[in-house]
């Protein structure tokens, strides 16, 4: 019996995303959604796009070690989206390693009481253009604000 390996790659397993629409600025959103969602969102430095310096918010929070991370994604920038096929929504606020997924209706349900929260939308982040970038720019830019400085203060004592 001939074995094959396949080269297919989930990019996306055990990823959720969440697409909202509001008025507010990124750091009032986040702090209603640590109220709301019992987080601790915390904003890092932005995601910076090489291509002309484009620069998108970026807020992080983790429950415990190995349990879910949470990233707050801001997709406005002067203008330009970070995910150009997801252009009607503000914010991704991304989930890895939730639960299940009625962890993440609470969620959404929690997000959408915040008064300048239009919606809030459950997406299917295989069919969507670019999303492969967002995931990858995502996990590069927790390495290099979370993962690398923890390392480093924890080499130092």
């Amino acid at each position: 019996m001939k074995e094959t390996m396949s080269t297919d790659t989930n990019y996306f397993e055990g990823y959720q995303l969440l697409t909202i629409v509001s008025t507010l600025k990124d750091y009032t959103l986040a702090y209603f959604m640590n109220r709301e969602l019992d987080l601790q969102l915390e904003k890092y430095d932005d995601f910076r796009l090489t291509e002309k310096g484009k620069t998108y918010s970026w807020f992080f929070y983790k429950r415990g070690e190995k349990y879910m991370s949470c990233y707050l994604i801001g997709n406005n920038h002067a203008g330009r989206k970070l995910i150009p096929a997801l252009n009607n929504f503000d914010y991704f606020f991304l989930v890895k390693d939730a639960i299940d997924d009625s962890q993440l209706e609470l969620m959404a349900s929690g997000i959408r009481k915040i008064q300048n929260v239009v919606g809030v939308f459950k997406q299917n982040m295989s069919g969507i253009s670019g999303m492969e970038n967002l995931i990858g720019i995502n996990e590069l830019h927790e390495m290099e604000q979370i993962i690398s400085p923890a390392k480093q203060m924890k080499n130092k004592k």
